[in-house]
């Protein structure tokens, strides 16, 4: 319950009548995995990778991934899920929606992004009538849960017949960036620096499978530099995905952006 307290809207007190007097009542406490809380912490500026997991790729009628193991209460769960030819349907957890996007090459990817409640511990996607599937769940500690977004792929990048993928400007949070790679014989990748590398489901050398490839970088307003693939893809995607955090208006800097960080004219060392 929030009350105004004349200049702004602040969590109420809440008490109880203890036979004598009105006192204080203790906050409800739970147990978020490490530690017991007694409320959601506080947003940070740019929320950090936790934990990830992936799933086994394939023609499947259902993908299952694990939540990532050392995920807490209220840490983001990003879920993300691809198929070729059909859409990917978020069956569990229920009650949230997936926004999906159909790449050039006609694969699907799915993704979805939900606070962790701490029970549901794994999440199941369906792909019935897919030729090949692939499954990734990240999680994120600090994000501010008051802008879960519903739509949290914030901007989609295609290419042909590359063997570089540039990554787009980043968000003023934290960007996660996947990469899709349509390719029969990819074995190796490099992300620039300033991006940090998260995860990876590469596909079956020999066969045109899409590998998933995950990375992220605090927003910066600019490009971080390009992917760097060891073979010429088919086809390459990257789709930016924003982790809210608070927001504190000020600039960052990101090691290796040309544009945003140019020591004495973007960057100021404090």
């Amino acid at each position: 319950m929030t009350v105004w307290d004349g200049a702004q809207w602040v969590e109420g007190t809440k008490c109880l009548w203890d036979g004598a007097s009105w006192v204080r009542a203790p906050a409800a406490r739970f147990f978020d995995g490490i530690t017991w809380q007694s409320r959601a912490p506080a947003p940070v500026a740019y929320p950090t990778h936790a934990a990830s997991a992936t799933a086994i790729r394939g023609a499947v009628h259902y993908v299952t991934v694990a939540v990532p193991p050392g995920a807490r209460v209220n840490d983001f769960l990003v879920s993300v899920c691809t198929a070729a030819d059909v859409r990917p349907q978020l069956l569990s957890p229920g009650g949230y929606l997936a926004q999906a996007h159909q790449l050039d090459s006609g694969h699907w990817v799915s993704v979805a992004m939900w606070p962790h409640n701490g029970i549901v511990d794994t999440v199941m996607w369906e792909t019935t009538g897919s030729s090949t599937a692939t499954a990734m769940n990240l999680a994120y500690r600090g994000g501010d849960l008051t802008r879960t977004p519903l739509a949290p792929i914030v901007g989609v990048q295609q290419y042909n017949a590359v063997n570089r993928v540039p990554l787009p400007a980043a968000t003023a949070h934290t960007s996660l960036f996947l990469v899709l790679v349509e390719s029969t014989d990819l074995t190796g990748y490099a992300w620039p620096e300033g991006v940090t590398g998260r995860a990876q489901q590469l596909g079956i050398y020999g066969a045109r499978h899409v590998s998933l490839l995950a990375s992220d970088t605090p927003g910066a307003g600019s490009s971080a530099g390009e992917l760097l693939l060891d073979t010429q893809a088919a086809s390459a995607a990257c789709l930016t995905i924003e982790v809210p955090g608070r927001t504190d208006g000020r600039p960052t800097w990101i090691l290796g952006d040309d544009n945003a960080s140019v020591l004495g004219s973007t960057t100021v060392l404090g």
